[in-house]
């Protein structure tokens, strides 16, 4: 029997059965697709590891300066394991990252793409999208942070086209947890 037969945990269990079956519904992904993890930061700490398996030294990586660091910091350091670190720029006018600017940032090297939903500073919500098109278009993995946009609506993350989003669930009236989706086809290859 399911949960050693003991009726808190059959109802522990089934709460947390529903808890996948509901995210799934509201985010548009697949119930194996939702991951729950301590935090956002924690989550996103294990998938840079993860992926770092995945990567020779002097492939790329690129990370926005409108990125809050928990997103962009992990990343960042793994520039001191070879990685190249490419930084797109917010206008300084702005505020606001530029689609356009990741045509050069983006070449044969680029493995993964990582940005904001929304900015935590200026508000302005990222035309996701686009730039997720242009990273898949280069052959690179889509990393969404949606912790500031999440409280405002949850995505549709299919409809984005994100491998990887992210937000904290208690910024979205859930507990205290990090919720990350991840597209199966990614998940099997991490390592």
């Amino acid at each position: 029997q399911p949960y050693y037969g003991y009726p808190a945990s059959q109802a522990a269990g089934a709460a947390m059965d529903e808890s996948y079956q509901r995210m799934a519904s509201y985010l548009n992904v697949c119930e194996d697709e939702v991951h729950f993890g301590p935090s956002t930061s924690q989550n996103l700490y294990v998938l840079a590891q993860a992926f770092r398996g995945l990567w020779d030294k002097g492939d790329e990586i690129i990370v926005s300066n409108q990125d809050h660091e928990a997103n962009a910091g992990f990343w960042r350091r793994l520039e001191t394991t070879g990685i190249v670190v490419k930084e797109w720029h917010v206008d300084p006018r702005t505020g606001q990252l530029e689609p356009k600017d990741l045509d050069a940032l983006l070449s044969s090297k680029t493995r993964l793409l990582a940005f904001p939903h929304c900015s935590n500073v200026i508000g302005h919500v990222n035309p996701v999208k686009e730039i997720a098109a242009k990273g898949k278009a280069a052959g690179a993995y889509v990393v969404v942070d949606g912790v500031s946009y999440a409280p405002h609506g949850l995505p549709d993350v299919q409809e984005l086209g994100a491998d990887i989003y992210l937000f904290s669930l208690y910024k979205t009236w859930g507990p205290h947890l990090g919720l990350m989706t991840i597209k199966k086809e990614l998940l099997e290859i991490l390592p």
